[in-house]
């Protein structure tokens, strides 16, 4: 990354320095250069007295000339040629300086381009995008990120670069990697040698390579891997996109992880996973809109506040996480399960009939009596009301009607799914004890 004000602060206080020395000796010189005169000056009279032509035209003359010739050398020896090379010298140090600024500018440029677009990004595999295409603008050899989900249990390949592929590294977990442990940037000049990483070592051919930590909300939980020729040497700027990637990439992924968690813990219930009203209500306002088909399924724990008086609400706790379990195995993952409140439930199954998620339920309920019998948990059912969108108005209408259907499961046994009555009248209503 670009140097901080620190060091910015610093290489200025350098340049002044540096100009403020050049000052002083140009003074000094020049003093020299005055005493040096008189010091010629005192030789020449010495010297034209000794030639006896102190006074007269040929005096003059003579001192004239040993006067200019002395000073001439001594300006030239004590200022000009001194002057001289103070000049190339700031020369070069405005030019270092200006080449210094632009590689900085450049800097500063990349970082800010990698910024604008990874917050333009929605989702993390929109960041890791915008990560692999500026790998492949960094350097043109192989390139990739590893990165950790928020488990930090394993490293995958996030993302690579877009024009010359994946560098390749078998590590498996964050702290597997030296760079990540160390929590800095390691350059490796070859595999080969006594202190290079052992996942490079386990390499069929030799390589050189960079490995920048990837840091997500303060926890290295990631790498950017590059590899090159042995003992290839890789520029200073390379090294610093890398790392200016390896931060914003960090920080855009912390960000939308960060929001995700927030987002799931807002819409679900804490006990058994499942969404929340809120949530349920949203989806199935999203269906109607799409005049898409759907059934609802209003489900209520039997005889639950018997359950939790006898054996205690940590068990009750328990079997709402296994009914939520057993609902959630039997359903596709595109279907809703949702804490409607306290032992009441609602599934939201898309794309089917009543009869088509009476059939459904079915299943459930015999899972649900396998799940107990094996699960070291009290006896217990569950009843159902199925109703679908073809049969009301609005989405309130027709879990209303799925929730009076369960009340007939109640009133007519328990454990067991009626369907809700249609405008046409059907035998629709599913009874029963579950077979042994």
């Amino acid at each position: 990354m670009p140097r901080d004000a620190t060091a910015e602060a610093g290489s200025q206080a350098d340049d002044r320095f540096e100009l403020d020395d050049s000052m002083s000796t140009l003074l000094w010189n020049l003093l020299l250069a005055v005493a040096a005169m008189f010091v010629a000056y005192a030789a020449m009279r010495v010297v034209a007295a000794l030639a006896g032509l102190e006074r007269g035209v040929g005096g003059f003359v003579f001192s004239g000339l040993v006067l200019a010739a002395f000073g001439t050398i001594s300006i030239y020896v004590t200022s000009a040629r001194p002057i001289r090379s103070a000049l190339r010298r700031q020369r070069d140090a405005v030019l270092e300086s200006e080449r210094r600024i632009r590689a900085e500018a450049a800097e500063h440029r990349f970082a800010s381009q990698v910024q604008d677009a990874m917050e333009m990004g929605e989702s993390e595999a929109d960041a890791l995008e915008v990560a692999s295409r500026a790998l492949a603008e960094i350097s043109g050899s192989p390139a990739e990120v590893l990165l950790a989900d928020s488990s930090r249990a394993h490293l995958r390949q996030a993302a690579v670069s877009r024009s010359a592929g994946g560098a390749g590294c078998t590590v498996a977990t964050p702290w597997g990697c030296p760079a990540v442990r160390r929590g800095q940037t390691l350059q490796f000049a070859s595999s080969e040698s006594l202190s290079a990483c052992p996942r490079l070592t386990e390499r069929g051919t030799a390589c050189s390579a960079v490995c920048v930590p990837v840091t997500v909300q303060g926890t290295p939980m990631g790498v950017i891997h590059v590899t090159g020729e042995v003992d290839g040497e890789i520029e200073d700027t390379v090294v610093v996109r890398l790392e200016a990637l390896a931060l914003q990439a960090g920080s855009r992924i912390g960000m939308l992880r960060a929001m995700a968690s927030t987002q799931l813990q807002a819409s679900t219930d804490p006990l058994t996973g499942a969404v929340n009203r809120r949530s349920l209500e949203a989806s199935v306002r999203e269906l109607r809109q799409a005049g898409e088909l759907y059934a609802v399924v209003f489900a209520d724990l039997d005889h639950f506040k018997d359950l939790n008086d006898t054996h205690g609400h940590e068990t009750g706790d328990r079997a709402l996480r296994l009914f939520v379990d057993v609902v959630r195995s039997t359903v596709r993952p595109e279907d809703t399960i949702c804490r409607y409140g306290g032992e009441e439930f609602v599934v939201l199954l898309r794309g089917i009939t009543r009869a088509q998620a009476a059939d459904r339920i079915e299943v459930v309920r015999r899972r649900l009596h396998e799940a107990v019998e094996t699960g070291n948990l009290p006896r217990f059912s569950a009843s159902f009301g199925i109703a679908d969108s073809t049969q009301g108005p609005t989405a309130e209408s027709i879990i209303s009607m799925a929730d009076l259907a369960m009340f007939d499961a109640k009133s007519t046994g328990r454990d067991r799914a009626v369907v809700a009555a249609s405008p046409e009248p059907t035998s629709d209503s599913l009874t029963g004890p579950v077979p042994t």
